[in-house]
This record gives structure tokens, sequence and C-alpha cells, in this order.
């Protein structure tokens, strides 16, 4: 089962202040790659688990992240779209 927050769509404020925060940030280019188990998380963006874990509750809440169960893993996937532009214009500038 796919979770994502499907409420009204993110004003880009919210956007760009999620995308503000580094560690957001980090987790977000991450899932830009690829989808992401929970547990490699930590290790990529350099975070406690406890830590990453609340930045992806936040990213859940606003509807940037999705997540699935494969067993007893929880996989995150970016699921906004324009979150996605973003960060593709990010990474097309480096």
């Amino acid at each position: 089962m796919n979770t994502s927050v499907d409420a009204s769509p993110l004003p880009p404020r919210e956007l760009f202040r999620a995308l503000g925060v580094e560690t957001n940030y980090r987790i977000l280019s991450e899932l830009f790659k690829a989808e992401r188990c929970a547990c490699e998380l930590p290790a990529l963006v350099g975070k406690t688990q406890s830590n990453t874990s609340m930045h992806l509750a936040k990213l859940l809440r606003l509807g940037l992240v999705g997540v699935r169960r494969d067993g007893k893993r929880h996989v995150y996937s970016l699921t906004d779209a324009r979150a996605r532009r973003t960060l593709a214009a990010c990474e097309a500038g480096r």
C-alpha cells in the first residue's frame, strides 16, 4: 500500500520552506534518485535514525513523499511532481 497525503496542493512557499531545511533536502535528493528503505536513509543523509524519522514524518504530512510496506521495511519515495521538477533543476545546475 502506497501512502501519501492527498490534501489540497502544497503552496509553493511550503515546498521551498521544506527544501530549505538541509536534512529535508538531503532526504528528498536521495528519494529523487531512487526509492529508499527508511533503514538506509540515516547513513545516506548523515543523521541519526530518530532525526531522519522525524523529517520523514514531516515530509509525509506535507505530501512530498509516500511510503509503502515491503515486508517489515518501510520504503519511501518522492511523490510530489513539483518537488521532483525542482530537484531536477537543482541537479542540472550542479
